[in-house]
C-alpha cells in the first residue's frame, strides 16, 4: 500500500533530521494519545526506545574467530533516531492526508510477517550509529603484537504492536526467506527469551509474541539475536530507556501527545563539530587556513541553529488541521535563543509549506530544549 508512495521532507532549513518520539495507543484510540509516560488512553512506546549498550554488543558480537582477542577501547555514538506512528490515526484522517506517508517506515517489515496496518495498535522505527576503536593481539610463531582498529557499526530495529498468531508469523518469515535468499539460506530458530520465539537469517533476527513483534539489523560482526534480546530487555526492566539519558529526557520531556512523531539526536552543530566532520585531523590545516574555514562555517549556521544537538515533532492529526510540536535540543543552555527562533520562524513561513499555513505558534524555553506549538493545515504536511 505505501510502496513508491511521496512524502514531504519535514525539515527544511537547516534543522534536518527531526527526532521521533513514540506515540501510543490501543486499537482504534486515536486522541489524547501519550508519547511519554503511561495513560489510561493507553500503552506508551518510551519504554521501547532503548538506549542500546554497544559495550554488551560487542562482547556478543561474532569476533571470536577473527580476532580471538578484540578489547574494545573507545566507542562514541555518532548518531540515533527514531519514528511511531499510531495508523488509526492515519486511516481516521485519510481524507485530508490522501495517501500515507506516516506508514513508510515499517512497511518492509509488515510485508515479512503479513500483518497489515489496520491489525496495529502502533508501530516503531529506530537506529543507532556508533564509531568505536579496538585492539586485539596478533600472535605468529615468532612474534606478538597490538594492532588497534577502527570501524563504523549501526543498528536498525523496528517494532510492531498488535495482536499477533506466532505460528502464522513464523510460517511467513519463512516463506519470505525462501522468496528472497535463492541460496541455502535458511530462517533458522533461535530459541525463546522472555516470552519471545527468535529467528535469525543473514544479518536479521526476529523476536515474536502474540503481542509484538520485533525486528533487528545489525552490521560490523554485532549479532541481531543479541540487539532483540537486548530490546526486550529493556522493554520488560524498564532500564536503558532513552528517557534514562540526558539528552533523551531533556528532549522526550517535553511532549505531550500525538499519532505520528519523529527525529533524531546527533552531533552538535558547532563550528568545531563541523571542522572536524569535514576535514577530520585539522593537524595538517595552517592556522590561517583553519581560521578561514572557522570563518565560513561559522557563517553557514544561523543562530537559531548553533549548538543544535537533537530535534523532535509530534503531529496530532484533527481533520483539516494538524497540532504540531517540535521541540529543539542544544548542547547548552546558553545556545537556547527563543527569540533566534521565532526570528528563523517568521522569515521562513513563505519559504516551502513547512510553516506556510501556521494559523498561531509559540515557542516556549524549557532549558537546553525550545518548544515550538503550532497548528498548520492537514493538506500542507503533503508534498
Amino acid at each position: 500500500m505505501v510502496d513508491n508512495i511521496s512524502r514531504r521532507t519535514f525539515v527544511r532549513n537547516g534543522s534536518a533530521g527531526i527526532l521521533a518520539v513514540g506515540s501510543a495507543g490501543l486499537a482504534g484510540c486515536t486522541s489524547s494519545l501519550p508519547i511519554v509516560g503511561g495513560g489510561e488512553s493507553g500503552v506508551a512506546t518510551d519504554n521501547w526506545l532503548a538506549d542500546l549498550s554497544f559495550e554488551q554488543l560487542f562482547q556478543e558480537a561474532d569476533l571470536t574467530d577473527e580476532y580471538p582477542n578484540a578489547t574494545l577501547e573507545d566507542h562514541d555514538r555518532t548518531g540515533q533516531s527514531f519514528d511511531a506512528v499510531v495508523p488509526q490515526a492515519v486511516f481516521d484522517n485519510e481524507e485530508q492526508l490522501v495517501v500515507y506517508w506516516p506508514l513508510e517506515q515499517g512497511s518492509e517489515l509488515r510485508s515479512k510477517v503479513g500483518v497489515p496496518e489496520t491489525d496495529l495498535d502502533w508501530q516503531l522505527t529506530q537506529r543507532v550509529d556508533w564509531e568505536y576503536e579496538y585492539s586485539y593481539t596478533s600472535e605468529t610463531t615468532y612474534s606478538s603484537q597490538t594492532i588497534d582498529e577502527t570501524g563504523l557499526a549501526s543498528v536498525d530495529v523496528g517494532t510492531l504492536s498488535g495482536s499477533f498468531e506466532p505460528d502464522s508469523v513464523e510460517t511467513n518469515l519463512e516463506n519470505w526467506a525462501d522468496d528472497r535468499y535463492s541460496d541455502a539460506t535458511d530462517l533458522s530458530s533461535e530459541g525463546e527469551h522472555e516470552g519471545f520465539d527468535l529467528y535469525k537469517i543473514d544479518e536479521q533476527a526476529f523476536a515474536v509474541s502474540d503481542e509484538y513483534v520485533i525486528e533487528a539489523s545489525a552490521d560490523s560482526y554485532l549479532d541481531p539475536v543479541a540487539v532483540v534480546e537486548a530490546v526486550i530487555d529493556v522493554q520488560s526492566s524498564g532500564d536503558g530507556t532513552w528517557t534514562e539519558t540526558d539528552d533523551g529526557e531533556a528532549l522526550l520531556a517535553q511532549f505531550d501527545t500525538g499519532h505520528f512523531a519523529e527525529g533524531e539526536i546527533h552531533t552538535s552543530r558547532t563550528v568545531d563539530a563541523r571542522l572536524e566532520e569535514q576535514y577530520g585531523d585539522l593537524g595538517s590545516i595552517s592556522d590561517a587556513r583553519r581560521e578561514d574555514l572557522e570563518a565560513r562555517i561559522e557563517d553557514s549556521l544561523d543562530d537559531w541553529e548553533t549548538g543544535l544537538t537533537g530535534t523532535a515533532t509530534a503531529y496530532e492529526f484533527d481533520g483539516e488541521t494538524t497540532d504540531l510540536q517540535e521541540a529543539f535540543l542544544y548542547e547548552n543552555e546558553d545556545d537556547a535563543d527563543p527569540d533566534a527562533l521565532r526570528e528563523h520562524v517568521d522569515s521562513n513561513r513563505n519559504v516551502g509549506d513547512r510553516w506556510g499555513t501556521i494559523s498561531d505558534y509559540s515557542v516556549s524555553d524549557e532549558g537546553r530544549t525550545l518548544v515550538l506549538t503550532e497548528s498548520v493545515r492537514t493538506r500542507s504536511l503533503l508534498q
